[in-house]
């Protein structure tokens, strides 16, 4: 089975400040325990064009998700691995 979001991952760069950049170029770091978009809006609203503005709040939520569970583990599988 081919999952919807595989090789997730390929998408974002950790840098050596410990930022994780997706490609959509939203900025993810961790700051007190979780992670903090550094520019949710503006990634926001480029995606509403295609995906809508119903959804791309909740898309970009899901994005800082990612990278936050990668500059945790940037190994991470994603979110069922259950060593990450």
């Amino acid at each position: 089975m081919i999952f919807k979001h595989r090789r997730w991952q390929e998408r974002w760069q950790i840098n050596e400040e410990g930022i994780a950049t997706h490609d959509t170029g939203l900025r993810v770091r961790w700051e007190d325990g979780q992670g903090v978009a550094e520019n949710a809006e503006e990634i926001a609203l480029t995606l509403v064009p295609e995906h809508g503005t119903h959804n791309a709040p909740a898309m970009v939520q899901r994005l800082v998700r990612e990278g936050a569970k990668l500059l945790i583990n940037p190994n991470s599988r994603g979110w069922r691995d259950s060593d990450s």
